[in-house]
């Protein structure tokens, strides 16, 4: 085998990627580890390819000082996960999806959400404010902060709604808002300037009072812990 590593295949939970690798035979050993990159925020894509290198210019530094995981394979092939928030971790687990964090993740946004059924019975059980829910990865994992943003926006639901108080009607159309908001930025892969234009995520960095583009002025509020919420006024 050319490279130390074979990477057999991926899989992408959330904002968890963990790659099922083998061996060279060379190395005695049979078990297939499985390096697991946690995403701090964003994506970071690995190119396994001789033209193309990763997330870096040929201006940067190489290895990078913030490298979190480096490999230098046999045919002078060099991987680096590097995370400048120090928020990533690189762990090597025999059975991720077994293990914290992978085990604690709710069922995925794009790949296995629930009913409209099944979301409105879980959404009657929690006390809590809707985008706080959202971003709570064992409700449902994948929905970062802009996406609760887009998703509650389109909805046309108010973030500190408490979730239990949303009817059915406001389930469905909460539902529908998560599959086509993700959907659409998986469609093209996440290019913001592919978003449609009204989406809030356009007004995101704009400063409070700047009318959004539907005429209505938006607010900036804190929800779910997370501060400069963009919300709008009705």
């Amino acid at each position: 085998m050319e490279s130390l590593l074979l990477i057999l295949w991926r899989h992408l939970l959330a904002k968890l990627l963990y790659l099922l690798i083998e061996r060279e035979r060379t190395c005695g050993s049979n078990s297939t580890p499985h390096p697991s990159l946690r995403f701090s925020s964003g994506w970071l894509v690995l190119y396994i390819s001789r033209e193309l290198l990763s997330a870096v210019n040929d201006s940067d530094e190489w290895p990078s000082k913030y490298s979190k995981f480096f490999v230098q394979l046999d045919d002078g092939l060099e991987l680096s996960f590097t995370d400048k928030r120090r928020f990533a971790k690189v762990r090597l687990l025999e059975d991720p999806a077994s293990k914290p964090p992978i085990s604690e993740l709710g069922p995925d946004a794009l790949l296995e959400l629930m009913t409209v059924d099944e979301l409105h019975g879980s959404l009657s059980k929690k006390k809590i404010a809707i985008k706080a829910l959202l971003l709570d990865q064992s409700f449902v994992s994948g929905i970062g902060n802009w996406i609760a943003d887009e998703v509650l926006y389109q909805a046309r639901i108010h973030p500190l709604q408490i979730a239990s108080s949303l009817s059915r009607e406001s389930t469905a159309t909460l539902h529908k808002s998560i599959k086509e908001v993700i959907e659409k930025a998986v469609e093209v892969g996440a290019d913001s300037s592919e978003f449609p234009n009204n989406w809030i995520f356009h007004s995101r960095e704009k400063k409070s009072k700047k009318t959004f583009i539907d005429g209505k002025e938006i607010d900036f509020i804190v929800a779910g812990g997370r501060p400069m919420y963009r919300g709008y006024r009705s």
